[in-house]
């Protein structure tokens, strides 16, 4: 689409490969888009992450980004672009190995199947996370042709760090002595120089198993010991992965998507699997033609990634297209947004309708300012001003009366979340 910008965007990390792209009449373009796995705000400032920083300095650097509590409602948000909680969907919670939910791909359209009947190519990497691993042809079914990946998380049945079972377009077979956080960025540069105009790539990292990644490709003094330095470590080894692939995207025109699926555990309060910002506010980078440098402090959600990617891409949604899906692709051009309201739940196992289970169903919204949760620990709702009290500490609902400001905002968020 036209840029209201003309922006040329300097690659001076690239050496040898560094080039420019003009916005100027850029039109639909290729879209890289990267999520990072359990990647909470305290874990990334306290680890050296020079290319991620140089991307939020290059780019637009979006620092309340709201996502799912958990891994795999987080990846059903975005692959459909419709809420975790719709009856169709009935995802809200976390998928086990020994479940029988698989992710339905009707009646919406899937992302990578919006892109492949537009008549581009689509390619899935890394993390699946939808259904149960032994599933191997789940991911054809979203659309993504090819797919290849270790599509669950590590562990005793799914491999370690240098050996795992992957699967390629529905056939498993090992992958030995190859740390997946490089096998995951060679294969996403084997698909950049094939010029996949959709690449959607899942790192594992740094989600656990903690692990001792190559000591080429982190600074974390040696030997590790703790668990924490684990984690630094190989969030540093994926920031220096990262560096390899994103300016190799960007200096063949495409833009770049990079989020982080859900928080960890963080100064902001809270925890993963929770709906307070520790376990649902994480932070997303953007870089590409037309793409305005700076910071932004809007509040965009992961259910949108939908309608931005397939904006960006020249493609229209569609009535079963990403249906709660609004693109945030304005901002990412410098513009204005009305306001947004951010929605994040938790229930639990994939597959539970949450309306039948109200005890368990964690929701929370918030907007600019204020934010409302129901049901994390109490089972009364609770109001917190997110300017004053990040922490939220401080709940407004039990003072003596709430100021017109916050008033306003609880009758809109309560009716946000009426609608789920």
């Amino acid at each position: 689409m036209p840029s209201t910008h003309a922006y040329l965007l300097t690659i001076a990390l690239l050496g040898a490969l560094g080039s420019a792209v003009s916005a100027q009449g850029a039109g639909p373009r290729k879209v890289l888009v990267i999520d990072l796995d359990d990647l909470g705000i305290e874990l990334l400032q306290a680890t050296p992450t020079p290319h991620l920083d140089s991307l939020a300095a290059q780019g637009r650097y979006f620092s309340r980004f709201y996502t799912a509590p958990m891994c795999t409602p987080a990846r059903a948000l975005a692959q459909l672009g419709a809420r975790g909680s719709r009856v169709e969907v009935r995802c809200i919670g976390n998928v086990q190995n020994t479940g029988d939910y698989r992710l339905p791909a009707a009646p919406f359209t899937p992302l990578g199947v919006r892109v492949q009947t537009s008549g581009k190519r689509a390619m899935k990497i890394g993390k699946w996370h939808l259904c149960s691993d032994d599933t191997l042809a789940h991911p054809a079914a979203f659309g993504w042709l090819p797919y290849v990946g270790v599509m669950g998380n590590l562990g005793p049945a799914g491999g370690d760090w240098f050996n795992y079972p992957e699967n390629a377009a529905g056939i498993s077979h090992s992958v030995t002595n190859t740390y997946l956080t490089t096998r995951e960025t060679d294969l996403a540069l084997r698909a950049v120089r094939d010029g996949y105009d959709l690449i959607s790539l899942s790192y594992h990292a740094p989600h656990k198993p903690f692990h001792d990644p190559p000591s080429h490709l982190h600074t974390i003094p040696l030997p590790l010991v703790f668990n924490w330095d684990r984690a630094r470590a190989a969030l540093q080894a994926l920031d220096t992965e990262l560096a390899r692939l994103t300016p190799m995207a960007l200096a063949l025109g495409y833009t770049v998507i990079i989020y982080s699926d859900n928080g960890l555990a963080t100064i902001l309060g809270g925890d993963k699997g929770t709906v307070y910002e520790g376990g649902v506010r994480t932070m997303l980078w953007a870089l590409g033609p037309g793409i305005v440098p700076g910071q932004d402090d809007s509040v965009i959600e992961i259910v949108d990634l939908y309608a931005t990617v397939l904006a960006l891409l020249g493609i229209p949604q569609g009535p079963l297209a990403g249906p709660d899906s609004v693109s945030f692709e304005p901002l990412l051009l410098g513009g204005n947004a009305p306001g947004t309201i951010a929605i994040a739940e938790r229930g639990t196992l994939a597959g539970a309708d949450p309306h039948l289970q109200p005890d368990t169903w964690r929701r929370m919204a918030c907007e600019q300012r204020f934010k409302l949760i129901v049901n994390q620990d109490l089972l009364i709702p609770r109001l917190f001003d997110l300017q004053n009290d990040p922490g939220e500490q401080v709940d407004l609902l039990t003072g003596p009366s709430l100021s017109s400001t916050a008033a306003q905002a609880f009758v809109a968020l309560r009716a946000a979340l009426a609608e789920l």
